[in-house]
């Protein structure tokens, strides 16, 4: 089972927090710059105080909303602050020197900030008061001359408001809308998780309780094979042994669930221990010989040399026990599998070969993905290759195929060599 990655996403609450810091950040760092501004080229304003007096009356404006914000925090704090802020914007330019000075700022600070947790009419609404106060101020400022040049810097200034109160209000949407997406995947993938944890507990479920009873089955036909088969009817011998032979694959089946359960949830354990893989591989084909022997396939044993490794006896007699059923399903009635090992270098090599049709060498990576098949009409899980490479590859080692000249497939299995007592 695949574990996501614990997320948290920034609720509504987050969100308007955030932009509540950062636009009172802006506030503060813009009356800073234009404080500093006002105060190294001084002006006077168009009324009885200089503009950096008109600054810093409006940064105590600015201090008393901060105050009164954090006292009542909230989105909706920003409903009445608009308000004061159209008022305080437009009192304070009415006083400025020029048209577009360093107050001018102040109206496109306001236009930003509170356009930011509007929709985008009324964004735009609140713009479009912001340049009503700018058309009207504009032509009663000192500076002011009525040439085109104004006019022209005036339309400007109109269509920056415009653009920037719309702008903001876009792309807090946009912001949401994302947010929204991103919760929305979200939510979906813990439904997939939780979906995955419900498919692995009860495959695991259903494995472990059908285990019992396959193993009592297990034993009772081995007892009756062993002390009643030679008294029972050639019919009678053929069911038995057909009773025999399906429960072996079952047990193999469910094997192979709860193996692949324990991969994909990570809790795939290795107990182990040093080995003579000969051992191993032997005792996997004689829990699959029922298998070969119902299809009158034949077994060939080439294991001369001791094969010393480390690993899980379990486990990798799950290995070879897959690798043979997969000769048996995928070759015709009467083939040849041979078996055969050796050491090589600092590896030990079992190579588990058959005289069927083959694999395409296209397929020969392919077959190890879970649930490839290449006949869906010859059953089987699609997960015995996967299960076996997995295995291999815990006991850090190597599983793979290739095509031998003139039909059939080697699967080759290597592992590292045990060599702890050797001189």
């Amino acid at each position: 089972m695949r574990r996501f990655t614990a997320i948290r996403l920034l609720t509504k609450t987050d969100l308007d927090r955030f932009l509540v810091r950062t636009i009172s950040w802006l506030r503060w760092v813009t009356i800073g710059i234009l404080l500093l501004i006002a105060l190294a080229q001084p002006a006077a304003g168009g009324g009885p105080l200089p503009e950096w007096a008109l600054i810093a009356l409006f940064g105590v404006y600015n201090l008393g909303i901060d105050l009164v914000r954090r006292r009542w925090p909230g989105r909706r704090s920003f409903a009445w602050a608009a308000v004061l802020d159209v008022v305080a914007v437009g009192l304070i330019y009415v006083f400025s020197s020029q048209p577009g000075g360093p107050l001018f700022v102040l109206l496109v600070l306001a236009a930003a900030q509170t356009t930011a947790f509007m929709t985008l009419a009324g964004g735009l609404l609140y713009a479009g008061a912001l340049a009503v106060i700018t058309a009207l101020v504009d032509p009663t400022l000192p500076l002011w001359t009525g040439a085109p040049a104004d006019m022209r810097s005036l339309s400007g200034r109109l269509v920056a408001l415009g653009l920037i109160g719309v702008g903001m209000g876009a792309l807090t949407r946009r912001l949401e809308q994302e947010q929204a997406a991103a919760q929305s995947m979200l939510d979906e993938t813990s439904r997939l998780e939780e979906l995955d944890r419900l498919r692995a507990d009860f495959v695991a479920s259903i494995s472990h309780d059908l285990r019992t009873p396959l193993t009592a089955a297990r034993a009772a036909l081995i007892l009756v094979d062993a002390s009643a088969g030679a008294e029972l009817r050639a019919d009678e011998r053929e069911l038995l042994a057909n009773a025999r032979r399906n429960v072996e694959r079952l047990n193999l089946l469910i094997d192979d669930l709860l193996a692949y359960n324990q991969l994909e949830a990570g809790t795939l354990r290795l107990d182990r221990e040093p080995l003579d893989l000969r051992a191993v591989v032997t005792d996997a084909m004689a829990a699959v010989h029922p298998l070969l022997q119902s299809r009158e396939q034949t077994v060939e044993i080439d294991l001369p040399e001791p094969l010393p490794c480390e690993g899980d006896p379990s486990r990798l007699e799950q290995v070879f026990l897959n690798l043979l059923a997969n000769a048996q399903t995928h070759t015709p009635p009467g083939t040849r599998v041979t078996v055969s090992g050796q050491v090589t270098g600092d590896e030990v090599l079992v190579s588990v070969a058959d005289d069927g049709p083959g694999i395409p060498p296209t397929e020969l990576d392919a077959i190890f993905d879970r649930f490839f098949r290449r006949d869906a009409g010859q059953g089987g899980s699609g997960l015995g290759l996967t299960i076996a490479r997995a295995i291999v590859e815990l006991h850090e080692g190597r599983l793979w195929a290739e095509s031998l000249p003139g039909g059939g497939t080697n699967f080759r299995v290597a592992l590292p060599r045990y060599t702890a007592g050797e001189e």
